[in-house]
């Protein structure tokens, strides 16, 4: 219904002189922009970037119970085959910077069409290489390209998604992703087996045409401001309503901005966010020490007194897949429920999650003393298995977090959090596997659980911090809305947004 009202602007405060002679839809008749799909479009959707998504963690795992194989067929050392992970982490890591500030610019769709097509010619190399050095280039190639499929998702999946909404989503995208480190080895463990370590890359190869296909046909483009202008151009042009062609009305103008290119080192100021910060050291502190416990799991099994076969060291991987599963459908839950339940401050969906990380620590001290005292083998996949639990409980609503706290540059955002944590992982798998030779798994699991236990109290005392920040600030707000004035014009009308498009 059209009306003459006080209107604002998602960026000013207009004048009450100005502000009568303003022509405004109010929000009765405006739309969001998350209405333009039905719960079963953004389910689909939310699936299908999922499904695509599971070729990250696949290809980094999948070949992991063939790691000795490698090292035999290319005659090369146990250190460079490992350097094989670390630098299909590092490059990701470099690369994800790229990928978020792209897709803000260009949109979801064409970049993940692109980096699917670049990784499966990629692939095809590897499965090729007859030198570890082929091996090493292509799978760093590999690394900076498929880290598109998880930042670039993420992205997506809060374009469709509004913000109370958006815990319970990303856990659900994360979960095929988590399924990878199941099915990587397990799938790696019997093709090596039965058909040599190539053909890991070929089924690899494989799920990535399969990917491609279902993006190119199934996921149209959700970025924010290309969806706005194809519902723009939808308007009835030649409708005799002057104000129907003049204004059209969308909720959430804050996060509908030209789409335009932010250089990768712009993201870095947020790392001196202090109410960002310490949730993404914790966050991907405990991302790195995932992959890190996943290659040492590898080596260590094949040795005594576990001796194990690369199909069972595939199967070894499936308590801790499970682990992250449940983990990431849990934790987007919770923090949806945590955010109803401490609606004052963003960081209310962060408590009762950075409780559970807890399970981190512990799970670590568990895995690494096992392995120390050469206990029997359920000892390590315990402890791994509630690290796992724990890490992406932690993960999905950090994520969650960061996009509603930064919602005009989600690409950005979850580009930097990817980005550091690939980078770290790979650094961590140089650093830290050396010095198992010196310090051992006990006392090494120990120090990393003991800087875990440390991020996770100084991330809990920044929320702590801004929730009671956050209630003070509503306090005197409401003692202000008791003194009549000009602002209770303004308040009646905060709804009522409008947007020039013609």
């Amino acid at each position: 219904m059209v009306n003459e009202e006080l209107a604002l602007t998602p960026t000013s405060l207009l004048s009450l002189e100005t502000a009568k002679s303003c022509v405004t839809i109010s929000t009765e008749s405006s739309i969001s922009i998350y209405d333009i799909y039905t719960n079963q479009r953004r389910l689909l959707i939310l699936i299908l970037l999922s499904l695509a998504g599971i070729v990250l963690p696949f290809s980094d795992t999948v070949y992991l119970p063939a790691l000795a194989e490698i090292e035999h067929d290319l005659h090369a050392s146990t250190v460079l085959v490992d350097y094989t992970i670390s630098a299909y982490l590092i490059s990701a890591g470099l690369a994800g910077f790229l990928w978020g500030p792209l897709s803000d610019r260009f949109g979801r769709k064409i970049i993940l069409l692109v980096t699917f097509i670049l990784f499966l010619a990629f692939t095809i190399v590897c499965a090729l290489a007859r030198t570890i050095a082929v091996l090493l280039v292509f799978r760093s190639l590999q690394g900076a390209v498929i880290c598109a499929s998880f930042v670039v998702g993420q992205s997506a999946v809060v374009d469709i998604y509004p913000p109370e909404k958006i815990g319970f989503a990303m856990g659900l995208f994360l979960v095929p992703l988590l399924v990878g480190p199941i099915i990587g080895p397990f799938i790696g463990g019997i093709l090596s087996s039965v058909f040599g370590w190539r053909s890991t890359f070929i089924a690899l190869g494989i799920m990535t045409i399969t990917a491609t296909l279902m993006i190119f046909f199934f996921v149209p483009e959700t970025h924010p401001h290309l969806v706005f202008q194809r519902l723009s151009r939808k308007l009835p042009k030649n409708s005799d309503d002057k104000n129907t062609k003049a204004a059209f009305n969308v909720r959430e103008t804050d996060i509908i901005m030209k789409p335009r290119f932010i250089p990768p080192w712009r993201s870095l100021i947020f790392l001196f966010d202090m109410t960002l910060i310490p949730h993404i050291a914790l966050c991907n502190s405990n991302f790195s020490i995932l992959f890190l416990l996943f290659t040492v799991m590898s080596n260590r099994l094949t040795e005594k007194p576990y001796l194990l076969s690369p199909f069972s060291i595939g199967l070894c991987y499936i308590p801790t897949g499970i682990g992250s599963l449940t983990g990431s459908i849990c934790g987007g839950w919770v923090s949806d429920w945590s955010a109803k339940r401490f609606p004052r401050a963003i960081e209310g969906r962060l408590i009762f999650n950075l409780i559970g990380s807890f399970l981190c620590p512990f799970g670590l001290l568990l895995c690494g003393w096992s392995f120390h005292f050469n206990l029997h083998l359920a000892g390590p996949l315990i402890g791994s298995t509630l690290f796992c639990f724990g890490e992406t409980f932690m993960f999905t609503s950090t994520s969650a977090f960061a996009t509603i706290k930064k919602p005009t540059m989600a690409g950005t955002i979850l580009a930097l959090i990817s980005s550091i944590g690939f980078l770290s992982s790979g650094i961590g798998i140089i650093v830290i596997i050396p010095l198992f030779k010196i310090l051992k798994f006990g006392y090494l699991f120990s120090i990393l659980a003991a800087i875990i236990f440390l991020l996770i109290c100084i991330s809990g005392m920044v929320i702590i911090f801004q929730i009671r920040k956050s209630n003070l600030t509503t306090t005197h707000s409401n003692i202000l809305k008791t003194t009549p004035s000009s602002h209770a014009l303004i308040d009646q009308s905060k709804d009522i947004i409008p947007i020039q498009l013609f």
